[in-house]
């Protein structure tokens, strides 16, 4: 089970008081070249969402294919389906009987009921032409699935107060209806990550919306701003990010400075090639 759909399980079982209690077909993982793919439809909802997970050490990239209509995910009993018309992107048509319930644990601090599960194999026609350039068409008849219905939980909150907000370095570009994020934050601990997020632009895209993720912790040099704001510098998170930058201010006040984010500095997608980061930034300082 990969990272995405192992996060999203547990917190499905460990829902919260008043959450909806739809079930979600989870179907996958499947190997698709280096990744993931996961499938996931929640019953009562027009949407499907198909996500592709590869990690390199602590490194992430994601790539998602989000469809809001034309998808149907249903649970009765101890069968599951799900179908879909992707369009040009394809269909789907798949249906599984499913294992006993399994139920969930009550996590350590809550009350109430936790959540439970079912499995079984999905079976029938899976079909996403993603791109032609890394994914291309991906295609399954047979499909691991896991069914998870929310429990009721009531958890008290910690008691370690609020922690310090993270320093952190935004700059955004658009490309048309396109539009590529990055975020480099500095922990109170002095952790870093890096981040960089492209929203394919819908207008193209339809009728799927189209994310693109990457998520790195790195050291003290990822991200290196000064303690007046005036300036930074970062040095990439291999293997998803390459080069350099450097931030420059034309304004500050108080915990905030806008200035230019310059160099080399790019992140290495796999399906869209590399995207290189710059231009306008900010950088606003924890508080």
């Amino acid at each position: 089970m990969t990272l995405r759909t192992t996060a999203l399980a547990a917190g499905l079982l460990a829902a919260p008081a008043g959450a909806s209690a739809s079930s979600t077909i989870i179907a996958g993982p499947i190997k698709v070249k280096d990744y993931s793919m996961t499938i996931a439809g929640t019953s009562g909802s027009r949407s499907i969402d198909v996500s592709f997970t590869r990690t390199s050490g602590k490194a992430m990239q994601m790539h998602s294919y989000s469809f809001a209509s034309g998808a149907a995910a249903k649970v009765k009993g101890a069968r599951a389906s799900i179908k879909a018309d992707l369009g040009a992107y394809g269909k789907i048509d798949l249906k599984a009987k499913l294992g006993g319930k399994r139920k969930g644990t009550v996590p350590v601090g809550c009350t109430g009921s936790a959540g439970k599960t079912r499995t079984g194999t999905l079976k029938g026609t899976f079909k996403l032409a993603a791109d032609t350039t890394y994914f291309n068409t991906v295609s399954a008849s047979k499909l691991k699935a896991m069914v998870l219905k929310a429990g009721t939980l009531e958890c008290g909150g910690g008691s370690g107060g609020t922690p310090k907000a993270p320093t952190m370095l935004m700059a955004t570009k658009q490309d048309g209806g396109a539009m590529l994020s990055f975020y480099a934050t500095k922990a109170a601990d002095g952790s870093v990550n890096q981040q960089a997020m492209r929203m394919d632009d819908a207008a193209v895209t339809a009728p799927a919306s189209i994310m693109h993720l990457i998520s790195a912790p790195g050291g003290a040099a990822a991200f290196a701003p000064s303690a007046d704001l005036s300036s930074a510098t970062g040095s990439a998170v291999a293997p998803f990010f390459s080069g350099a930058f450097s931030f420059a201010s034309d304004f500050a006040s108080g915990t905030m400075a806008t200035g230019t984010l310059a160099g080399d500095f790019a992140a290495k997608f796999d399906s869209i090639g590399s995207q290189a980061i710059g231009g306008d930034a900010m950088i606003v300082a924890g508080q």
